[in-house]
């Protein structure tokens, strides 16, 4: 027997761009030839996260209401929510080390594939910055702010962190490359010369001026502002992600 779904609940188009990236690329874009892989890159920063809809439903909006929602919910049980943009001022390289067909991945939001900084990767900013850089007085916080997994004296953190989210997702991604010159040096062990050809790595990253919402929450108005201001300061002068070593990875507040 036969049932015929109706006409205004038929997907007319496949959305959710980390199920297609993870687990639905066509069969040509396994070809790891460095000019195949470029095209390839090309076409999934082109057209994999340029439609940010589902149906009619634009899925930024649908989010960002949905989060706001989580955020009142949060302020009605008492907790001191801060919410605060910031920019990206050169490319992000977010989850490079991830698993991917295309060898080099990245993070999206699991069920709807929203570019994000995992709450845990701006935890782990936060608390590099502090241990390298910070302070006297915020090197004795840092257990306060982020908990002590101390046997004699275990604690949480006084600080929660959400994922931060890009707030509108056109144009997210670019393709980059970077160019090794030395390979036959770093893959068998050869002496590094000036005639060997270059090897070029093409890789996809956020694109600079993308604006991502953080939102940080905790019982104590001053402990989540004194965070809120080490994510500035650590994102600015630091960044976050791959690669940070050579200028990636920076946002400023906006």
């Amino acid at each position: 027997m036969e049932y015929k779904l109706p006409g205004n609940i038929k997907i007319q188009k496949t959305f959710n761009p980390s199920f297609l990236f993870d687990k639905c690329l066509s069969a040509k874009e396994y070809n790891l030839d460095s000019k195949d892989k470029l095209n390839t890159l090309k076409d999934i920063a082109n057209s994999l996260f340029s439609d940010y809809k589902f149906g009619n439903v634009d899925v930024y909006t649908a989010y960002k209401n949905r989060m706001e929602s989580v955020a009142n919910g949060l302020k009605n049980q008492g907790y001191v929510v801060r919410t605060f943009m910031l920019k990206s001022v050169s490319g992000l390289c977010i989850g490079m080390g991830r698993d991917s067909a295309i060898e080099n991945g990245i993070t999206l939001e699991r069920n709807l594939g929203i570019p994000i900084i995992p709450s845990s990767s701006i935890k782990g900013v936060i608390r590099s910055y502090v241990t390298l850089y910070g302070t006297d007085e915020e090197k004795s916080k840092i257990n306060i702010y982020f908990g002590s997994d101390d046997d004699d004296n275990p604690k949480s953190g006084e600080v929660d962190f959400l994922n931060a989210y890009m707030i509108s997702g056109h144009g997210s991604y670019k393709v980059d490359i970077i160019n090794n010159h030395f390979q036959d040096y770093y893959s068998e062990g050869k002496a590094p010369n000036d005639w060997f050809s270059p090897n070029p790595v093409y890789f996809l990253r956020i694109s600079e001026g993308k604006v991502f919402e953080f939102t940080i929450l905790g019982r104590d108005e001053k402990i989540v502002s004194e965070v809120q201001n080490l994510i500035e300061k650590a994102f600015k002068e630091v960044g976050v992600g791959g690669k940070t070593s050579v200028g990636y990875g920076r946002m400023i507040k906006v």
